[in-house]
């Protein structure tokens, strides 16, 4: 049990501030020579029972080292394995992976059939429709929609009809700025 250091708390100096300086010196020796060391030193009565209070904290800290020490070497070795990596980014959109499943596209609760999403390219370019998907994706408010292919198409008349009166926050692809004018 040979250390370099040991905690030596204000109690401990508190304590012996009644002691007359050969009792003290003798008390501060012995606690060294047993934080330090580990060796026992033979004490009159007053700083034996000193002592023997004051033997639990160097015992309590000395197992808080030995511990220290355990946990060193294990870092050395690289301590507890790395977790995996998540995934950066999830799509919110799940590709058609099932043939069964008459789906084109998916995203949060809504989807829209590959029939459905057909007769929209029919009507309206495949760029437009899916520039509509999209923007239905990243509005805000769209889980108060139940049917994908109805909004897209209320959305697309909408457009072509001209009508801006309603802006979309994903109507706007650059910055935004706010400005107040007295």
């Amino acid at each position: 049990m040979k250390r370099d250091s040991f905690v030596f708390y204000r109690s401990f100096f508190t304590a012996t501030q009644y002691l007359k300086s050969e009792r003290k010196a003798a008390l501060f020796d012995a606690i060294c020579s047993y934080a330090l060391d580990g060796e026992s030193r033979d004490l009159d009565n007053i700083c034996s029972g000193m002592f023997s209070l004051i033997k639990p904290q160097l015992e309590a800290n000395y197992k808080k080292w030995e511990n220290g020490k355990k946990g060193a070497e294990f870092g050395k070795l690289g301590g507890r394995p790395k977790t995996p990596k998540k995934p950066q980014r999830n799509p919110k959109r799940t590709p058609n992976v099932n043939d069964n499943v008459n789906t084109h596209t998916t995203f949060n609760h809504l989807s829209i059939t590959k029939d459905n999403y057909t007769k929209l390219v029919n009507i309206y370019s495949k760029d437009k429709v899916d520039s509509i998907l999209e923007q239905i994706e990243n509005y805000a408010g769209n889980k108060k929609y139940k049917n994908l292919y109805l909004t897209a198409k209320a959305w697309l008349k909408r457009d072509k009809d001209g009508k801006q009166e309603k802006k979309r926050a994903s109507d706007f692809n650059a910055k935004r700025t706010f400005g107040i004018s007295l």
